[in-house]
């Protein structure tokens, strides 16, 4: 039997790429095979001991699945992949994030050291693929996995002007362009509601912006946990997601699986998701009036919103695990049944 240790930067319960990592665990567990979390997420003493720890314990397992990011999201790369090739371990490596682009460029060196040396590179779109090629970093492409449930999916009709953002409230995920659109729109929609769900570090910042501007109707959830998110979803009939960066959020395949119609900003991997028109609507990064007017024509083309909407319900399943688990299990060299 395999065992599957996966080392990265995990935190429970929090979506994103620890979110992605708890699925691939129970997936795993469910095809009877042993799957373990190692975090490198540590208290600062602790992290700098985290190679001899994990020296110590993934002796026992055949493959380390690293999953990183940019920035200090890289150390996983670094601690997995050297304890990893010193065990004689299969090292997989999965990389997250829409960052990379200039991270590889800050730290050319570094990101070729660790990962030209794994057995195998994974990118979640062709957004991150262009990034390897260019670095000519062999990598396949195996998207996040989404736990397709169609109990989550409501139809919405008509659609209403009940907007939501799950994002974190931080400055790369532009905020304020949504709240500038929202602002515009209710002038002439004034039933329109805006939730933003997510705490952050600019959550003060954006409410005082929110208070000067008098825009009415705009609700602050705060963080929520996992299990609360569809709840959010269930009362929204469109999403809204504006990052300067971004790979392949899940937000926006939570979305599609509730039955929003997404509109996102034309950045990163999101056009490898989304195609406009066809499953969704995009709009020029940091751009409100653009951002106004798609969601102004979401309300005005109710059977156009409709088509899209159940577009993407249609192309989630391609990010479900029973198609995903005949690209990785061969990666773990799992023979498949």
């Amino acid at each position: 039997m395999k065992k599957i240790l996966f080392v990265t930067n995990y935190k429970p319960g929090v979506g994103g790429i620890s979110g992605q990592v708890e699925i691939l665990q129970q997936k795993l567990q469910e095809e009877g095979l042993v799957a373990d979390i190692f975090s490198t997420k540590r208290p600062f003493l602790q992290r700098l001991l985290s190679p001899l720890i994990l020296l110590l314990q993934g002796k026992k397992y055949d493959v380390f699945h690293v999953h990183c990011c940019s920035g200090w999201g890289f150390l996983p790369a670094v601690v997995g992949g050297s304890v990893g090739r010193r065990l004689k371990k299969r090292v997989i490596l999965t990389y997250h994030g829409g960052g990379a682009s200039d991270f590889f460029a800050r730290h050319n060196r570094l990101v070729r050291k660790y990962l030209n040396k794994t057995d195998t590179n994974i990118v979640l779109s062709g957004f991150l693929g262009q990034v390897f090629d260019k670095y000519q970093i062999p990598y396949t492409i195996i998207p996040n996995i989404i736990e397709l449930d169609e109990s989550h999916f409501r139809q919405r009709n008509p659609i209403q002007p009940h907007f939501i953002c799950i994002r974190t409230l931080d400055p790369l995920y532009n905020h304020f362009c949504i709240i500038k659109a929202f602002q515009l729109v209710k002038q002439q929609v004034p039933n329109s509601t805006l939730t933003l769900v997510g705490g952050g570090t600019i959550r003060a910042e954006l409410e005082q912006f929110v208070k000067e501007q008098n825009v009415q109707d705009v609700t602050f959830t705060g963080r929520v946990g996992n299990s609360q998110i569809y709840d959010y979803l269930n009362r929204s009939d469109i999403m809204l997601s504006t990052p300067l960066v971004d790979n392949m959020p899940v937000s926006l395949l939570e979305a599609f699986n509730a039955g929003l119609l997404v509109i996102s900003t034309n950045v990163g991997g999101v056009p490898f998701m989304i195609t406009h028109g066809r499953n969704g609507l995009l709009v020029d990064s940091d751009n409100f009036q653009q951002l106004a007017s798609q969601m102004l024509y979401a309300i005005n083309h109710q059977q156009e919103s409709q088509d899209m909407i159940h577009q993407a319900f249609l192309d989630i399943k391609s990010y479900t695990w029973q198609y995903v688990r005949y690209q990785l299990l061969p990666l773990y060299l799992i023979r498949q049944s």
